[in-house]
Order: C-alpha cells, then structure tokens, then sequence
C-alpha cells in the first residue's frame, strides 16, 4: 500500500544556471526560441523554426524530450510556456516543474485520537507512526516516466528540503531573493529580480495534475513593463 510518493527530476546547477540566464536579455521571441534550442530544450520543426508549444501553460505544458505520456513515454522533462514575448494577451513565462509530493497539502489522512486504541481508528492503518486511508494511493504515478527519481518513505520535510537545496543553487548564481514568503496551504515562494524578468521558486498546489501533488517549480517570468 503506498503511504505517500515523492519525485523528484535532478535539477542541478547547470538548469537553474539556464533558467536564471533567460533573464539577462530583453525576450523576443526568435532570441528565446534560439536559446531553447541550443539548450536541447526544442527541436527545429519542420519548416525550420523552433517547434515550441507556447500558450499551454501547466494544461498543455512544452515537453523537452521523449513522447509525452498518452504516447506511451510516460512524463519527462517538460516547461510550462505562457504566451510567447510580444504575442497574446497573457503573460510571458517558462516554469518548469522539479519536484511533486503526493497527497497535497491538506489531504493527508488524520491521525486517529490520542485517546483512541488502535483498532478504533475508522478506516485507517498505522504504518510506521503514519497513518493512511485504507485504499488510497497515488494512482498518477504511473503516468511519470524514469526521469523522476522516486523517494521511497520521503516526507513532507523532505519535499521542504528539496525546496530548500533549489534554493541554495539559486543564491549560488543570484545572491539572496528580493522577496520571499510563506502561505496557509504550506505555499513557499522566492522571487529575484533581475534585468530582463524575475526568477521563482515556488513550492504550490499542482495544477498540471488538478491539485493531486503539490509542486516545486522554478520559473522565469517577464515584469510587467519591462521588455
């Protein structure tokens, strides 16, 4: 019976490195699709340009190599694209999603009363001082292919000091954020600004899956006014 999953993708310095560096140059749209490019992030389509998938956000999301899951690849590597720069009317940005932790904030099984003994706790189980509905499981994990690494009996301090060790790569290569905070669903975020965008970490309700997992993503985004 599964207790709880935890993947991760192995994002290292060499990743947030690319991502911050998106945010050294004003975005156009030839430029940024270049850029992807030479990272191995998109491939030339067949009229020549860069086949990048914008406009999907976390429904649609850009996937960086191998066959999307209803293609039988199972879920790699992938970006979550706004609007590409100068076109539409939302919001410019590329996220990609680094660590999910299954179940999210708020839907863990309560622990039974203190009070009550062992076999008066309805419909739930001790595992090894964790307790869980009966039955539940995590009956997405199928659909994520070999580029998540699974960590066996993590928890959420665990998805923490992921958050955590994303953030020191990050301070490595920007200093300390402009803004950090904290939120009432066990929401992180940091964000630093630069001179072409702003840099992220969040750690937040996935949307990708309909708020399933909870989600560790790095994003790069265009300030508003700041071309």
């Amino acid at each position: 019976m599964t207790l709880r999953t935890f993947k991760t993708l192995q994002v290292d310095a060499v990743w947030v490195r690319r991502i911050a560096a998106l945010t050294e140059h004003s975005w156009d749209r030839p430029g940024l699709e270049e850029t992807m490019v030479r990272y191995g992030w998109a491939r030339p389509g067949p009229d020549g340009r860069p086949a990048v998938e914008w406009g999907g956000g976390a429904g649609g999301p850009h996937h960086v190599d191998g066959p999307a899951a209803d293609e039988g690849g199972g879920i790699g590597w992938r970006l979550e694209l706004g609007d590409p720069p100068g076109e539409g009317s939302g919001e410019t940005f590329v996220r990609l999603p680094c660590a999910l932790y299954w179940p999210a904030f708020g839907d863990e099984a309560d622990e039974p009363d203190e009070a009550d003994g062992p076999d008066e706790a309805d419909g739930e189980e001790e595992v090894d001082g964790d307790e869980e509905v009966d039955g539940e499981e995590d009956d997405l994990d199928d659909d994520y292919g070999p580029a998540w690494i699974r960590q066996p009996d993590a928890t959420r301090a665990d998805l923490h000091a992921e958050y955590d060790r994303l953030g020191r790569l990050i301070r490595t290569e920007l200093g300390a954020p402009d803004e950090s905070g904290s939120g009432d669903l066990d929401e992180r975020w940091e964000k630093w600004n630069r001179k072409a965008g702003r840099v992220v970490l969040e750690l937040t309700d996935d949307i990708n899956s309909y708020s399933h997992y909870d989600v560790i993503a790095l994003r790069v985004e265009l300030i508003p006014g700041q071309h």
